[in-house]
């Protein structure tokens, strides 16, 4: 069973005055086995699967007391989104921006909707990051969804750097103005079906083939094969975005 030792937010300001390096959730031990995050300066990496991210990010949020804004490409992970909850119910301001791209937990998220922002359609908001009493920031490549957290090969960096911090504090409010507010009547990424078709209202136009080794390969509009690909075979999948077919474990034809 992982555990993860957590340094209390009230310690790190006294770290810093006295030059201590930031040590946030340093010591892990997985199945028995002592792990140890890498560290560099103000910085302290996580890895997965050999960590539990999951647990990282809980602890991280558990640990807020004022506020928490986050920036999240998909949003899923039922703990975290539980974490997020329970902070708001010991008065921790909430602000999240989700990718309207991306299927999110909006059920689950129903009591930080109030909270929750929409990017407006456009590129998408591809971060996994959040700010946790504008001291402490946590990025890198790890969604929040249980097979990023906990599954894939995915980083997850938590700092108190003070630039960072205040790059990502104007970047988020960037963000923050610009987004659309969140409601239930906003439909959801399609799930996935080996029978569903695109349609004008789920743009799932992704073509995720199978070819004659069983490779499983997906084309974007507009690629060189495209147009070739027929989805007539059960195998084959459409899908809304180029994570889903990747979550899926289909790879890009430009592989």
């Amino acid at each position: 069973m992982a555990v993860v030792s957590i340094t209390n937010r009230h310690i790190l300001p006294r770290l810093a005055r006295v030059g201590i390096s930031f040590l946030l959730g340093l010591w892990v031990v997985v199945g028995g086995i002592g792990a140890q995050a890498a560290l560099a300066g103000d910085f302290v990496i996580h890895y997965a699967p050999v960590e539990n991210l999951e647990r990282v990010d809980v602890g991280l949020l558990d640990e807020a007391g004022d506020t928490i804004d986050m920036a999240a490409y998909i949003l899923t992970d039922r703990p975290v989104i539980d974490a997020l909850i329970a902070a708001k119910a010991r008065g921790v301001v909430i602000r999240v921006v989700l990718d309207p791209t991306q299927k999110h937990d909006l059920a689950r998220l129903t009591p930080l909707l109030a909270d929750a922002r929409m990017k407006r359609p456009g590129p998408i908001m591809h971060l996994k990051s959040y700010l946790v009493d504008g001291t402490v920031i946590r990025s890198g490549s790890a969604n929040f969804t249980a097979s990023g957290l906990k599954q894939q090969d995915n980083d997850l960096i938590v700092s108190s750097d003070g630039a960072t911090v205040r790059s990502f504090t104007e970047n988020f409010e960037r963000m923050w103005s610009r987004a659309q507010p969140v409601s239930l009547a906003m439909p959801p990424a399609a799930p996935a079906s080996t029978t569903r078709q695109p349609t004008s209202s789920t743009a799932c136009m992704i073509k995720g083939n199978v070819n004659r080794k069983g490779e499983r390969i997906y084309h974007l509009p507009g690629g060189r094969d495209y147009e070739r690909v027929t989805m007539t075979d059960p195998k084959k999948r459409w899908f809304c975005s180029e994570h889903e077919a990747q979550e899926a474990g289909w790879r890009s034809s430009a592989n």
